[in-house]
């Protein structure tokens, strides 16, 4: 495959696609649309309407912000908080808690979990630790690190963060990952620095 191919591959895995909000939206456009269209002939066939008639419907409307200026302000807010919905639907990233791994020249695209238990794993047998003793969280950009040893244990904060670095380093994470590290003491759970 080629590079671009392959690109691509990994774009479409790491990014989850917006079919279900298109598909919600377009539906709701489309039973207004069939409405609209059914009320239109059935004044133009002289039949009573469904629901309301488009004459009178369009001279509500025109009517409206004279009697009901409340209604015209809410009608405004809830279009505009759709709008921005909408727009944050369309432009947000939509990430998969996923990583593309760097180390091959294949696409290899690893879960998340997966690279923190590895992290977690690394640090609690480097640092010697119980099991239990190192929790990881890895989002898109960060990997959280709560280190909580055992009472007496000495544990650096600059260590585990060195520790943990060292690790992600070895994967070449695409897109990196910044790491924040906290050493908790065991009784009370507050943080050491």
């Amino acid at each position: 495959m080629t590079s671009a191919v392959l690109k691509r591959v990994v774009r479409r895995e790491t990014h989850s696609p917006r079919t279900v909000s298109t598909v919600i939206v377009l539906a709701l456009v489309v039973v207004a649309a069939i409405y609209v269209g059914v009320e239109i002939v059935l004044h133009l066939l002289g039949v009573g309407p469904l629901l309301v008639a488009p004459g009178a419907a369009l001279t509500w409307l025109q009517e409206l912000p004279d009697q009901h200026q409340g209604l015209v302000v809410a009608g405004g807010l809830l279009a505009a908080v759709a709008g921005v919905v909408l727009v944050w639907f369309a432009l947000g990233a939509g990430r998969r808690p996923k990583h593309e791994l760097g180390s091959s020249s294949y696409a290899v695209l690893v879960d998340n979990g997966v690279i923190a238990s590895s992290v977690a794993e690394r640090v609690r047998r480097e640092l010697d630790l119980s099991k239990g003793a190192v929790v990881v969280g890895v989002g898109h950009r960060s990997a959280d690190i709560t280190v909580r040893p055992a009472p007496g244990q000495p544990v650096d904060r600059r260590h585990v963060r060195a520790v943990a670095e060292s690790e992600l380093a070895g994967y070449e994470l695409s897109p990196r990952v910044k790491v924040r590290a906290r050493v908790l003491r065991a009784a009370d759970g507050e943080a050491m620095s």
